[in-house]
């Protein structure tokens, strides 16, 4: 189909279907425990909602509200087991970096989130085998079949351009709002994911609608997404370091592998928090050249 007949309903059809299958065809690793298996899967599942989300200014929520409910419970659990396994490795790695060789460290920051993320994946395969999940998968394999648009004529190029710019709006307003605070900061990263997802959307489904400046919104978004992504989870490593420590402290164990991983923890932070305004700048002026 030409690119300037393309509908906007044909390319939403297709949006869908694709992040949709997706979801189920990363599915099979999550369950088996493959590396990064689970991180990939859930992947594809903030994918799908961060898309469906979108379709909602231009669709009916009707066409869209069951999936949507579906992948949301099934997000939670896959984040739940996400997390643990994240806060394992990053405590892991930077331990690591500092040359940290202690066994009572290792057990309360490593160990402990490894056996976290055992029992939480355990979770997630049991929640697999049920009715709900049976619904989910059906659900997935008809996504997008019969998807309608308020206006089923209306050209993809002119609509997702639209959508493009509204979502990067979203991440500007996010941004003016942020205090600094973790919860605001939260906001702006989950704005700047849900744009990326839908630039990186558009560009699979026609690299043509609407092209390079999509591609170019995109890039920029990930890039706020990832260092806000980077600069939370040091935060939140330091946080429970410094939490462990007193742990250590009361137990009679040596403080000093936490007090190192915090202060790397609070310095990465740091680097990361100091880069966003320029990303953010990025994001502003690739918006404009789809507007």
């Amino acid at each position: 189909m030409p690119r300037d007949t393309l509908s906007a309903q044909t390319l939403a059809r297709r949006i869908v279907q694709t992040a949709s299958a997706d979801v189920e065809s990363s599915e099979a690793a999550a369950l088996g425990d493959e590396p990064d298996g689970l991180h990939q899967h859930r992947v594809a599942v903030r994918r799908l909602r961060s898309v469906l989300a979108v379709l909602r200014r231009i669709a009916p929520a009707s066409e869209t509200r069951a999936l949507r409910a579906a992948m949301k419970e099934w997000g939670h659990l896959l984040g739940d087991a996400r997390d643990a396994e994240v806060r394992a490795d990053r405590a892991e790695s930077t331990l690591a970096e500092c040359g940290v060789d202690d066994a009572d460290a290792r057990r309360r920051l490593v160990g402990d989130e490894r056996a976290a993320y055992r029992h939480l994946h355990e979770r997630v395969v049991e929640a697999h085998d049920s009715d709900a999940a049976r619904a989910r998968t059906q659900a997935l394999r008809e996504a997008g079949l019969r998807l309608e648009l308020d206006h089923d004529d209306a050209r993809a190029k002119k609509v997702f351009r639209r959508l493009l710019v509204r979502e990067a709006d979203r991440v500007a307003r996010a941004a003016r709002r942020s205090d600094g605070s973790l919860e605001r900061l939260h906001d702006v990263r989950k704005a700047s994911r849900r744009l990326r997802y839908l630039a990186e959307a558009v560009d699979r489904a026609d690299a043509h609608v609407p092209g390079a400046d999509a591609r170019r919104l995109g890039r920029a978004a990930k890039r706020v997404h990832k260092l806000l992504g980077e600069h939370r989870d040091d935060l939140l490593l330091a946080e429970r370091a410094r939490r462990m420590h007193r742990r250590a402290f009361t137990a009679q164990e040596d403080t000093g592998p936490y007090d190192a991983v915090a202060a790397r923890a609070d310095q990465r932070a740091e680097k990361h928090i100091r880069r966003v305004p320029k990303a953010l700048k990025k994001v502003r002026k690739a918006a404009k050249r789809l507007a």
